[in-house]
């Protein structure tokens, strides 16, 4: 149980810094207070692991942090609304009246403030302590080849070998095996090799991956296997006979292969439920689970449970050696080996461990003292319930990245996230911030992601550049609510009991996780709210939602996944500390309430999905700091003097607009645009032409639009884009040549997808002059 206050108050200072609050400065002199308290907070962060009273100290001086945060934030809203209305007398009205209340509430924080500093003296807290962090470096994201697996081929060839005997369990019924073994031996992995393993896609005729739940639920189970049957699937209204008749037809007389990843808990009568349901499957079917639990294997009724075993000495140093070293690079660090395999007994066999801390030290070949530091630290003693190689590689990460990691607490286990989506999380709470001028805070994200891929801390799903979908391991999971400590809650049966007050960001993924009557007093617990994820709330929908606007006045991110809602209530406009307003998949939103267009600090909005959504609000244009638009809609053509009004737009993505016509003509404005994507718009037939001079763009992505042509322009027009890393042209059957425009980008492009675009006759003379292309793929052309 750990505080990590330096990622808060360097953000903090910076705003203090900032001409922007500078009035506030007059009133209130914290700043030198501050930056006196931030010299010593290494040696604060690193005592507190051994002294109660320091981590306590440092409890306080987080909250008063946050506290003053949302405080300035108040002033810079205010500023950024004066911006907007134009008119000097009512703004200096206002922000006399603003700066009034304000110079209050500061006064009341640097009382706080004086108070932390007074207890600060009795620690004796050094300032000649500096944090000690390792960043590993890797080049790219890359997916776990089969060459990759270490110490794991003779457990999956006698799995294999059992999968394909079918002399136990008899025509209708279908015989199960467990992969039983400790968090991190690579049950998954191993489960996963077999899965994908070419004898296993021969012998039988259905597969199914199932990422299991904490708690089993047999419908929600029924209809993960019809959707991975069939992807189509729709459930809109279907009772639990119509969903078992489904599944029932689906598997009948087929030979199926069930993999059930990661089960926790299983009652024995919704297992013979699962189990007769699934009993027309035709003889041979197999179901493989994987668990720490050893006991549900009785609940299962099978004979065969396989015990996973850690890997043996010699397969955990070729493991940690392939993870620490390139390939051959160690026999030239003798020393370090010596080092390694030290580290390696510590791990106890654990893969996950051997990996973690292997890629950790990956590109460290010059500093023995880091190898030395992980081999000596005093969290192998420690009994915390975590993996010691998982602590330490956390407690090795610069301060910026704790916070990032901690965040992903508030996702449920299992649950996928893009990169796109976390990111602009992160930016919404100020978790970023630039080090040098004109950084794009977009691109610092992306650097964050990679060094928490290069710990091994995430998982890459899949990846369809530029997006990436990342997942963590249960147990790198369970690291992340360990440290995260009260500040994120995931909501659930279980943890709604003990939620502290001093919870800031808060998620409910399912009405069956909290009981409706459970939520009042859950919500009342809480004010200083600034994330709140909610997903498929159903009934308890209006009541939550009401409930977060009129208690949480300083939320940052607001994400209402799969919503009923038709129209939001007017009253989200007085949100005004909002940066992240995500909707998507939405079915019935109609409206946006006019209200929206207030949020002024709004930096995102995702209306993806949103396929009822009858046209974006007229004054969206005032939303000046609005970085990601993401948008379905019914409209035919979008507003001139709209979209192509944010200057500040990053990303814009428009997808499954089914009646849209025509874009708006003032795209070329949009010059901070990084990504664009369109696809799905089978009516859109042309994209004006300001799309070639949108020279700031990096990725495009045109796809699924039938009747849509690309402007064709000419060649090296002298404002077209040429800073483009990658376009992908997929379903564009009008597509005859690629624009002329796009050859402006020829020493930048890295990567092309062209894919079923039949009436494409020929490929442009300057490709081959694309010095940087590293993936050129063209199919179905």
């Amino acid at each position: 149980m750990t505080e990590v206050v330096s990622s808060i108050l360097g953000p903090l200072l910076q705003k203090l810094a900032s001409l922007a609050v500078e009035e506030i400065q007059l009133v209130w002199g914290v700043k030198d207070d501050l930056e006196m308290i931030q010299k010593v907070l290494a040696d604060a962060e690193q005592k507190q692991t051994k002294q109660e009273a320091v981590r306590l100290w440092l409890s306080k001086l987080k909250d008063f942090c946050y506290d003053a945060e949302d405080v300035l934030d108040e002033f810079e809203t205010n500023a950024l609304c004066g911006r907007v209305r134009r008119t000097e007398h009512l703004t200096l009205k206002v922000r006399y009246s603003y700066s009034f209340k304000i110079a209050h509430k500061m006064k009341e924080l640097g009382k706080r403030l004086d108070r932390i500093n007074e207890e600060k003296i009795k620690f004796n807290l050094s300032s000649d302590i500096h944090e000690k962090a390792i960043v590993p470096r890797r080049k790219t994201y890359s997916f776990v080849r089969t060459s990759n697996i270490i110490g794991r081929d003779e457990e999956k060839e006698r799995i294999i070998e059992l999968l394909k005997r079918s002399d136990y369990g008899g025509a209708g019924i279908i015989a199960v095996l467990p992969i039983i073994g400790m968090g991190g031996t690579g049950k998954t992995t191993l489960a996963k090799l077999i899965y994908n393993d070419e004898r296993v896609k021969e012998h039988f005729e259905h597969k199914v991956w199932l990422s299991m739940p904490l708690e089993f639920e047999i419908e929600k189970t029924m209809r993960d296997i019809i959707k991975c049957l069939n992807n189509e699937a729709k459930f809109d209204n279907r009772t639990l006979e119509m969903l078992q008749n489904d599944l029932r037809s689906r598997v009948e007389n087929k030979r199926c292969l069930f993999v059930m990843d990661d089960v926790w808990q299983v009652r024995r009568e919704e297992w013979e439920q699962l189990t007769y349901l699934l009993g027309g499957v035709s003889k041979g079917s197999k179901i493989i689970v994987t668990s720490r639990n050893k006991f549900i294997t009785s609940i299962m009724g099978t004979r065969y449970p396989f015990d996973l075993a850690n890997l043996s000495r010699e397969d955990s140093l070729t493991l940690f050696v392939n993870c620490a070293f390139d390939q051959g690079k160690e026999r030239n660090h003798p020393d370090l080996m010596v080092i390694g395999k030290e580290i390696v007994r510590k791990c106890g066999g654990n893969p996950l461990a051997m990996k973690t801390l292997g890629s950790l030290l990956y590109s460290k070949h010059n500093q023995k003292s880091d190898w030395e530091f992980v081999r000596d630290s005093e969290i192998w003693q420690l009994d915390t319930g975590i993996l010691p190689s998982l602590r330490i590689s956390y407690d090795l990460m610069p301060s910026y990245l704790k916070q990032c990691f901690a965040y992903c607490s508030i996702f449920p286990k299992n649950h996928e996230f893009s990169n796109f989506d976390l990111i602009q999380f992160w930016i919404s709470n100020g978790f970023i911030q630039p080090r040098r001028k004109n950084q794009e805070l977009e691109e610092i994200g992306r650097q964050y992601l990679k060094e928490l891929f290069s710990r091994s801390f995430f998982d890459v799903v899949a990846e369809r550049y530029p997006v990436v979908i990342f997942k963590m391991h249960d147990l790198i999971h369970e690291l992340a609510i360990s440290v995260a400590q009260t500040e994120s809650c995931n909501m659930t049966k279980e943890r709604t009991q003990d939620i502290s007050p001093s919870t800031r960001h808060i998620s409910i993924f399912n009405t069956f996780d909290v009981p409706k009557d459970e939520l009042p007093g859950c919500l009342s617990k809480l004010s200083r709210v600034r994330t709140v994820m909610s997903e498929k709330l159903g009934s308890s929908e209006e009541f939550f939602l009401e409930t977060c606007i009129e208690r949480f006045k300083h939320m940052r991110v607001l994400v209402l996944h799969e919503s009923t809602f038709d129209l939001l209530p007017s009253s989200i406009g007085t949100l005004k500390h909002l940066r992240n307003l995500h909707l998507c998949y939405s079915p019935n939103l109609k409206k946006l309430p006019k209200s929206v267009c207030k949020l002024r600090n709004l930096q995102c909005l995702v209306l993806s999905g949103c396929t009822e959504l009858e046209e974006l609000p007229a004054n969206i244009k005032n939303m000046i700091n609005l970085r990601f638009l993401s948008v379905t809609t019914k409209q035919q053509r979008f507003s001139e003097s709209g979209i192509g009004c944010l200057t500040s737009l990053r990303w814009l993505f428009i997808a499954d607009c089914m009646n849209l016509e025509t874009l708006f003509d003032d795209i070329q404005s949009l010059t901070s645009l990084r990504v664009l994507a369109i696809a799905n718009c089978p009516k859109l037939a042309s994209l004006p032409q300001g799309i070639k001079n949108l020279q700031a763009l990096e990725h495009l992505w045109i796809g699924y639009s039938e009747r849509l042509r690309l402007p064709e322009g000419e060649r090296n027009e002298p404002r077209s884009t040429s800073r483009l890393q990658s376009f992908r042209f997929e379903g564009l059957p009008e597509l005859v040549s690629l624009p002329r425009w796009l050859e402006g980008s020829a020493s930048t492009l890295q990567k092309i997808k062209i894919a079923g675009c039949p009436n494409l006759r020929v490929l442009p003379e300057w490709l081959q002059n694309c010095s940087s292309l590293k993936k050129l793929k063209i199919r179905n052309c």
